[in-house]
This record gives structure tokens, C-alpha cells and sequence, in this order.
């Protein structure tokens, strides 16, 4: 099933993460209303997560099968290591080389960054390679998925749709306690728990699995021309992400809408775009778009080590404005994954699966 037009929204989140690390400054972030919504790049992490689980079941789950299905874990393994490790080593060997003498005594971090397991012990998720937390996560959601899709064959959508209301609750309600708790800091031990915990994002994967499974079965009923609805959606992430500090103003505490709050909202959207037939559709499914969605990882992954770079090298021979610097950054930054994954990560990947399987 084929479902290009949402490839591109990878890239439009993706550029919220570049936004949010190094241009929260420049021109569209610095006007206001819009401020929230270009710098959002952690709550486009969840987008991501939720964006996963529906793919995954897109691609794997089998309407139909109840009882023995054979899933080859091992070779589904191979095919999601092969598809983000190659860039996720890459990046993280370049900031090594960068800090090698920062890290002298200080080991520990490579290993933890090498085995994708940063995201689990608490201050270590953003050394090294700061973005690289969020694929230790993911790695975790890949690790668990051939068993969700068991539990789908054995036990059927309904239940693992029960756990996974029971499983948001509980994350939405472990996040605003401690977040709201006298212990919480910015940069803490607790801070790294809730924030970059992969079971405190578990809901967010295994919901976009099951809007994905019940998609599936279900893969013509409404299918819809009409962009109102889906624009609407889209307004309503908008205006949520806008006015999260105002709730927060009127309600009197903190809130976070990166550990899957926004997942419905987000699931909604998804949805919408995935069966809409319209204008949209068509637009989001321009080959140059489709490019820059499956280019979206490596921007997201290859920013940090490539801005480093541009502020050691390029930025010191030339004077410009903080806006103009960030923007001729992130042309390089876009030129420069579009080549990594045409000619890095795709030739890569296909060896791998190859030489493995």
C-alpha cells in the first residue's frame, strides 16, 4: 500500500527539530504566533513515533492471518537496523572525532551511543550526537513490534487497543506528576526519565500501530477529496502547539506534549491524510517532496555534526546576519542529506540486507 503523500510531513517535522536547535531566532520563529509551532521540535519527535507504528503496520501486518503467522523477526531486525544505523553511525563518529579530546576519562558515553541504549540511563540521552536519543528509542519500539503484531494475531486489534488506552493514561499521568512534582529540574536525572525514557513513549508507537492495523482492514471505506477536513486537523495541532502556554498560564501547570498527548490529534491527521484523494494528495506526492521525506532522516540525525562543521569552517570566513547564516546552513544541511540518502543510506542499506539476510 502505497501512501507517498505522507512521506513529506517527515521532512516538514524534521525541520521543526532543525528549527528548535538552531534557529529559534530567525525568521519565521521570530513572529510570535508562529513561534511555538517552528521550534516544536520535540513534540514532532512524537509526531515521528506515532508516524512509526502506523507505517509498520502498513507494511507488515496481514489482514486475515489469526492463527500460526510465521514473522521472521530476525529478518525484519536486519531490515530495521540496515535502515537507520549506517547514518546513525555515521553521525555519531563524526562528533567523536570532533570531541576526542573532550572525552578523554569519559568514555562511557561511545558505548552506550554505539548500542542505542543512551535513552535509558538518565544523563546520558543528549551527549554526543544530541538527536541520536530519539533512535534509541525507537530501536526499543523495533525491538518490540513483531511481538505487538503476535499479539494482534493471537488475541485480535481489540486488546492491544484496550493496553494501549490504559498505557497513554498512565504515561500522561506519570509525565504531569513528576513534571509538576517539588523533585523536578530542567536537565535532571528525573528530567531525562520522563523526557527521553523509551517507555515513557511506548504509547506513542503502539497507538499509531493500532490506527494503523485498523486502517488496513479497512483501506477504502471514506475515501475523501475534500481538503477541508484534513486542513482542519492540521489547524487543530496548530492551535493546541500555540496555545500550550497559555493553557499552562490558566491551568497553573507545567504540561508536555511530547510523550504522546498530542498522539490522537496526531493519529487524526494521519488518518485523514491517508485516505484523502484530493489536491493535497497529489501536491505531497511530487517526486522533489516524496525526495525530501525519505531524506528527512538523514537531516534529522546529520544536523548536529554538519552544523558543527559550518560553525567551525564555514562560518568564520564570512560575515552575514545570525538569519542568513542559519539558512545557508540549511541548504547544506538538506544538500547534504539528499546525497547521504541516495548515496550512502540507500546503497548501504541494501547491502546489509543483502550480506544479513
Amino acid at each position: 500500500m502505497q501512501l507517498d503523500q505522507i512521506t513529506f510531513t517527515r521532512f516538514i517535522a524534521a525541520l521543526t527539530v532543525v528549527f528548535f536547535h538552531y534557529g529559534q531566532s530567525v525568521f519565521p520563529a521570530n513572529i510570535p504566533f508562529l513561534f511555538e509551532n517552528i521550534i516544536a521540535g520535540p513534540i514532532a519527535v512524537g509526531y515521528f513515533y506515532v508516524l512509526s507504528g502506523f507505517i509498520m503496520a502498513i507494511a507488515y501486518y496481514q489482514p486475515g492471518k489469526k492463527d500460526q503467522i510465521n514473522i521472521n523477526k530476525t529478518k525484519y531486525w536486519i531490515a530495521r537496523f540496515a535502515r537507520i544505523y549506517p547514518v546513525y553511525l555515521l553521525a555519531l563518529l563524526i562528533i567523536v572525532a570532533a570531541k576526542f579530546k573532550d572525552l578523554a576519562g569519559n568514555w562511557q558515553e561511545l558505548p552506550l551511543h554505539l548500542t542505542l541504549l543512551q535513552s535509558w540511563i538518565p544523563g546520558y540521552p543528549i551527549t554526543l550526537n544530541t538527536p541520536g536519543w530519539s533512535l534509541s528509542v525507537e530501536a526499543f519500539f523495533y525491538l518490540c513490534f513483531p511481538f505487538l503484531l503476535i499479539w494482534v494475531y493471537k488475541l485480535g486489534t481489540k486488546s492491544l487497543a484496550i493496553f494501549t488506552v490504559i498505557l497513554w493514561l498512565a504515561t500522561q499521568l506519570i509525565l504531569l506528576s513528576q513534571l509538576n512534582s517539588s523533585e523536578y529540574l530542567p536537565k535532571s536525572l528525573l528530567h531525562d526519565f520522563i523526557y527521553y525514557n523509551p517507555l515513557m513513549h511506548l504509547n506513542s508507537f503502539v497507538a499509531g500501530l493500532v490506527c494503523g492495523i485498523y486502517f488496513k482492514k479497512n483501506p477504502n471505506t471514506n475515501q475523501n477529496n475534500n481538503s477541508l477536513w484534513l486542513i482542519l486537523s492540521l489547524g487543530l495541532i496548530f492551535l493546541l502547539i500555540w496555545g500550550r502556554p497559555h493553557l499552562e498560564t490558566l491551568l497553573n501547570i507545567k504540561l508536555a506534549f511530547t510523550n504522546g498527548l498530542l498522539a490522537p490529534f496526531f493519529l487524526l491527521f494521519i488518518v485523514l491524510l491517508a485516505k484523502h484523494k484530493g489536491v493535497i494528495t497529489k501536491l505531497f506526492s511530487a517526486s522533489w517532496l516524496i525526495l525530501l521525506g525519505e531524506a528527512s532522516y538523514s537531516l534529522y540525525i546529520l544536523q548536529k555534526p554538519v552544523h558543527g562543521i559550518y560553525d567551525k569552517v564555514i562560518m568564520p570566513r564570512f560575515s552575514a546576519s545570525e538569519t542568513i547564516h542559519f539558512y545557508i546552513f540549511l541548504i547544506l544541511l538538506i544538500i547534504i542529506s539528499i546525497l547521504s540518502y541516495k548515496y550512502f543510506e540507500t546503497p548501504i542499506r541494501k547491502i546489509i540486507r543483502r550480506k544479513l539476510s
